[in-house]
């Protein structure tokens, strides 16, 4: 996923999560990992100003939770959002093409010209009538 911070593009992977940075996240939320996760889903800013520091962290960028919080580093957080959203639609629309594409079936050899008719009467192999009456 692409986020943009700052004017800056950076890729986040939040599918992998080492336990050195879910330690981190704890510490430095001071709640537990799995409820930075559920406030980050909620839209909480803290969350979003922790992920923000994550993201920079990956990228070799130290920025302490604390200058964020007080105002001393700052970023558009709409702008962080709507990369967000803009980067998973792209993904999902993506993964939905490639689905479409694995689903149409590709012809193992030259297809033919066309098909004998199908006929619409009894086939010579079944009889018209039956030789058993009806059931009353």
């Amino acid at each position: 996923m692409k986020v943009v911070l700052d004017g800056e593009t950076y890729d986040w992977d939040g599918t992998r999560v080492p336990m050195s940075e879910a330690l981190w996240i704890e510490h430095a939320y001071k709640r537990r990992y799995a409820e930075w996760q559920e406030d980050l889903a909620a839209g909480s800013a803290k969350a979003m100003c922790v992920l923000a520091c994550l993201i920079w962290r990956r990228d070799g960028r130290d920025v302490p939770l604390d200058s964020l919080l007080d105002g001393t580093v700052d970023f558009d957080l709409l702008e962080m959002l709507t990369s967000m959203a803009e980067s998973a639609q792209a993904e999902a629309q993506a993964a939905a093409e490639a689905e479409a594409a694995e689903e149409v079936p590709t012809p193992a050899g030259p297809v033919p010209a066309g098909t004998p008719g199908t006929g619409t009467g009894t086939s010579a192999s079944s009889p018209k009538r039956s030789g058993t009456p009806r059931r009353k």
